[in-house]
């Protein structure tokens, strides 16, 4: 008896000292999820503004098209960047991104993993991993710029054909879906306006300078979206933890109350007996 109350008695204290990583990391990444969703807003707002001016350069007609950035290419060679995490403790969160990409990417077309987990999974399942981020936290502007830069060089060289992203897209707290954003070559529907607008020196050099920060507004939101969706799943995985450590602690102090009290009432009928013997 003594040594099942010892046993329960390790086993309260392991669950207890669980429960209080849990629960500290439930709290942070709540604070992340507010942080990068907050984020996310104003630079959508950004992205959203920037997009919508590309807009209505592009319904200004022209004879033949001739941007690059809006010409599709003549090679079948489309870049895939995948976002996902650098760490677990998310629940289904990198599972089912990864899910995502073996269902819709072939193993053949070039991809740019951000993150580690999306990397080590790629490259063990003989995934085309030309290019690998895992500076995920924060991803610097200096990171940044060399990402956009990579993917920019590229396409511009015509050795992929276009560029697209694969992330977790944030809904709300609990809804949070894997999904892919078309980037290059630019596809907006417009209708053809008159407009005030004068475009200095030329449409095309216009063009050339606003695509690429279209380009790095709309990557950006893709991962402060991933982070939100990132740390929502792992705010929610962790407040599943802990409410399953707060019903083991419960049953196993009952247990504990009820091995204390059978071993109290053994030892009382023990002196008990004993006291009728000597008697």
């Amino acid at each position: 008896m003594a040594g099942q109350i010892t046993k329960i008695r390790k086993r309260l204290k392991t669950v207890d000292s669980t429960k209080k990583l849990t629960n500290a990391t439930e709290l942070v990444a709540t604070v992340k999820l507010q942080k990068y969703n907050q984020k996310t807003l104003v630079n959508k707002q950004y992205a959203a503004d920037l997009e919508q001016f590309i807009r209505i350069i592009l319904s200004h007609p022209v004879e033949k098209e001739t941007n690059p950035y809006l010409i599709k290419s003549d090679v079948d060679n489309p870049l895939h960047i995948v976002i996902a995490a650098n760490s677990g403790l998310c629940g289904s969160y990198n599972n089912d991104l990864l899910k995502y990409v073996e269902e819709n990417v072939p193993k053949d077309e070039p991809i740019f993993a951000i993150g580690t987990i999306p990397f080590n999974w790629l490259m063990k399942n003989g995934y085309l991993v030309v290019k690998m981020y895992d500076e995920l936290e924060d991803l610097q502007p200096k990171i940044m710029n060399s990402l956009i830069d990579n993917i920019l060089t590229l396409y511009a060289n015509n050795e992929i054909s276009e560029i697209d992203v694969i992330y977790t897209e944030y809904i709300n707290t609990l809804t949070y879906r894997p999904t892919t954003m078309k980037i290059l070559p630019l596809e907006m529907e417009t209708e053809a306006e008159d407009s005030d607008i004068y475009l200095e020196p030329n449409r095309d050099a216009v063009l050339n300078r606003l695509v690429p920060m279209y380009v790095s507004s709309q990557l950006y939101v893709t991962f402060l979206q991933a982070k939100t969706s990132e740390n929502a799943a792992r705010r929610n995985a962790m407040n599943t933890a802990n409410r399953n450590a707060d019903k083991l602690i419960s049953e196993l102090t009952l247990s504990y109350n009820q091995a204390r009290q059978a071993a109290i009432t053994q030892e009382m009928n023990e002196i008990s007996a004993s006291i009728k013997e000597e008697s």
